[in-house]
């Protein structure tokens, strides 16, 4: 049987295998039979060493193509300035959009920012500028702290990795130091777009005017006493109202994570307002009342006296810590009454009523309350004293004259 694999070591040289004991002589024979291996001479030896005709040198030193093009130094070639300006111009197109399309849904978001200013905020930004820079600058054209913090935000979508570092930097810094104001502008944003079309001024005036009263809580005397002196009764109405919605907002926006300290001062400072209309709306159902009187007694009104003079006034006596009849008495001269006994009846009447009839919290505590209301008594009674005296007078001087008659 043939030995099927003919590379088999009994195929080569003609090598009979041994299979037990061959004779010397046919030992011999095979051995003189093979064939005879020339050993190879020195240039034979050097082609075999070499790699470019040595099979597995070439395998072990064998390197891809890409990577023997990265080893590869490139090639220096002089750049013209004006085509290494247009490959600049080309590299920063993506960047350019992206920053127009980061522009374009800040003002969809917010109807305040203007793509003017956002350009130009993004190019005052600067690679070498420290987060007090940014800061900086972002508040020179932002002051509203709300707004730039939304700014910052703006900012951290349109710059590099290195330069975002520093962006949030400078928006950490400006969250520290004014969280509250932050919070604040952005749970009323709405409201202050909304009142700001009713002509109550920009919705940062809006934001800082809600920010400061309820930052900086004062008696609702000391509220009623700032409002009217910027507004009319009708403005006035409008802020109350926006302070109201704004504060219902802010709440809900708190929500159960709110401290107690500040939902009490919260709820006071709505209750403080609304005390504030009270005393206005009393009055203005009042006035009808007054002016019929006025002309069932043959007297004109007065044309200064209105329902919001009258509140005014009211509110005046109430700031006293010592009411005292003289100071209720001046009320008169400054409504223009002071000469006439029954009109000034007739108006420190209806104060009477007011005082018991607004908010508690209007008056320092009960004993004020309650001095106020003898204050009106007394002045009233003694009203009705001099009246009866006038009376009395008159009736003896028709008498006299009937007399001499």
């Amino acid at each position: 049987m043939s030995d099927p694999n003919p590379l088999s070591i009994s195929n080569i040289g003609g090598i009979t295998p041994i299979h037990g004991k061959v004779p010397p002589s046919q030992a011999l024979q095979n051995l003189t039979s093979l064939p005879i291996v020339q050993r190879p001479n020195a240039q034979e030896t050097s082609e075999m060493l070499n790699p470019t005709f040595n099979p597995l040198a070439v395998a072990r030193r064998f390197v891809p193509l890409q990577d023997r093009m990265r080893r590869m130094p490139a090639k220096q070639e002089e750049v013209k300035p004006e085509q290494k300006q247009e490959v600049e111009s080309e590299a920063q197109i993506g960047e350019v959009k992206s920053t127009e399309e980061v522009i374009e849904q800040f003002q969809r978001k917010n109807p305040e920012f203007q793509s003017k200013d956002l350009s130009l905020l993004r190019e005052k930004i600067k690679d070498s500028d420290s987060k007090e820079d940014i800061l900086r600058k972002v508040l020179s054209l932002y002051p509203d702290f709300t707004l730039a913090d939304e700014a910052l935000d703006f900012l951290l979508q349109t710059t590099g990795s290195e330069l975002r570092i520093a962006v949030q930097g400078a928006k950490n810094d400006l969250n520290d130091l004014y969280s509250r104001e932050i919070k604040a502008g952005k749970n009323i944003s709405a409201e202050a777009l909304e009142f700001a079309q009713k002509g109550l001024g920009s919705p940062t005036e809006l934001r800082n005017m809600y920010r400061d009263i309820t930052g900086n809580p004062r008696d609702p005397l000391t509220l009623f006493e700032e409002l009217c002196s910027q507004y009319a009764f009708e403005q006035m109405r409008t802020v109350i109202f926006f302070l109201l919605h704004a504060l219902g907002k802010d709440l809900k926006a708190k929500g159960p994570s709110i401290s107690r300290a500040e939902l009490h001062r919260l709820i006071t400072e709505a209750r403080s307002l609304q005390a504030i209309l009270g005393v206005y709306r009393f009055f203005k159902l009042r006035i009808r009342m007054i002016l019929s009187t006025f002309d069932r007694s043959g007297l004109s009104l007065p044309n200064r006296v209105t329902f919001e003079m009258l509140a005014k006034q009211f509110i005046k006596l109430l700031q006293e810590r010592y009411p005292s009849l003289d100071k209720a008495l001046k009320l008169a001269v400054e409504l223009g009454i002071s000469e006439e006994l029954v009109a000034q009846i007739i108006i420190f009447t209806h104060m009477r009523d007011a005082v018991r009839n607004v908010a508690p919290r209007l008056f320092r505590n009960d004993q004020h309350r309650q001095d106020i209301l003898t204050t009106f008594m007394q002045l009233i009674e003694e009203l009705d004293e001099q009246l009866e005296e006038e009376d009395r007078e008159e009736e003896e001087k028709e008498r006299e004259k009937k007399d001499k008659e």
